[in-house]
């Protein structure tokens, strides 16, 4: 923990501007850096570390969670123990979620927060005695003074909804239809059935996403764009499609070679929708490596069209989680290894920036 401190001092004047591109509006009244980090004494326990930004202060919540995701409220996540929804704060304490509320009948939780962490979407399915799955979707403000019913989907035959993420502006929320269990066995994330809802006044309006969604891949949206990391057998690596969300334009970036680095994901696209990057990795099966993961951070130009590896290998599935210094760089969560690197586009440089996970800032006023 010691050193974990000492690391964040030194770095407390000048972190905000790691990812941030240009002169950021005053803080509100308390604002916090938050951390992950695996319980030194207990690995089936994760540390979430609170930094005051104005004062240095530190606390820690220690939670047997997963699925950390940051609201303005504290962080809420999954309680694997208690199958229940959390909410921990900076002043130490572990809440029941206020409004996300798991009964026994429920089979499962998915949930997404706005960019700007002050609204919430989840999805609870439960199973039926005939078996079949029915999903019904919320929409709230963090602080729960506005919760709206979306809608309820099914009785289905293994199939539930699931929120992925809200549109630029907010007045979407883009959605997944996915086989239960049909998560697949790869390092990152990757889906089907992608379509999104419009958050209409007077009604709900769906429409369909652009492209093939039967192709089970990796998507990511920002800046009205969606991307996707589609299969070219062809050249033995993944084409970078990319898709206009208001008209349906499609784009497509010629594949990497990229040998036997086979599985890619976590896109995190910028905000001006000029670049994009995301993670490309490896799993060695050697006699001596078995299960060995090695990870590079490949950027995309999405201006001039072009792919390329933007890093050399990291021992660690990793995740991109935001742009900094005016988009010549990136923060990258290395979660098997518990450190936060900054990526340098131009030579690939490697920082290591905290011996923990980045989650990223959070504010209330």
């Amino acid at each position: 923990m010691k050193s974990f401190l000492i690391v964040l001092f030194a770095l407390l004047p000048a972190w905000a501007a790691l990812g941030q591109d240009s002169a950021q509006p005053e803080l509100p009244l308390h604002s916090w850096d938050v951390f992950t980090r695996q319980n030194a004494e207990n690995a089936t326990h994760t540390d979430v570390i609170f930094i005051d930004l104005l004062s240095g202060d530190q606390s820690t919540i220690s939670a047997t969670g997963e699925r950390f995701a940051l609201a303005n409220t504290g962080v809420i996540f999954f309680d694997t123990v208690e199958r229940q929804v959390k909410l921990g704060k900076a002043d130490g304490v572990i809440r029941d979620h206020p409004f996300i509320n798991l009964t026994d009948e429920a089979s499962r939780v998915d949930w997404a927060v706005s960019d700007d962490k002050d609204w919430i979407v989840w999805s609870i399915s439960r199973e039926l005695e005939d078996g079949r799955l029915i999903t019904a979707t919320w929409l709230a403000d963090v602080a729960g003074t506005e919760i709206r019913e979306l809608l309820v989907y099914g009785p289905r035959d293994g199939i539930q909804l699931r929120p992925i993420g809200f549109g630029g502006d907010e007045s979407e929320i883009f959605m997944e239809a996915m086989a239960l269990g049909g998560e697949g066995s790869g390092i990152y994330a990757r889906r089907t059935g992608l379509f999104a809802l419009a958050l209409a006044d007077d009604e709900l309006v769906t429409r369909a996403l652009p492209g093939d969604q039967t192709c089970f891949c990796a998507v990511g949206f920002g800046a009205n764009l969606m991307l996707r990391l589609a299969p070219n057998r062809a050249a033995n690596g993944l084409d970078v499609e990319i898709f206009a969300l208001n008209t349906g334009e499609k784009q497509v970036i010629a594949a990497l070679s990229r040998g036997n680095y086979s599985e890619g994901g976590n896109i995190l696209i910028s905000a001006d929708g000029k670049q994009a990057v995301y993670a490309l990795s490896q799993i060695r099966e050697t006699a001596a490596e078995r299960g060995e993961i090695q990870s590079v951070l490949v950027y995309v130009d999405i201006e001039n069209g072009r792919q390329r590896i933007a890093s050399s290998p990291i021992a660690s599935p990793i995740r991109p989680l935001r742009f900094s210094e005016r988009n010549r760089a990136a923060l990258v969560a290395a979660e098997q290894i518990g450190e936060t690197l900054k990526v340098e586009f131009e030579d690939g440089r490697l920082v290591t920036v905290a011996d923990a996970i980045y989650l990223g800032q959070i504010g209330q006023h």
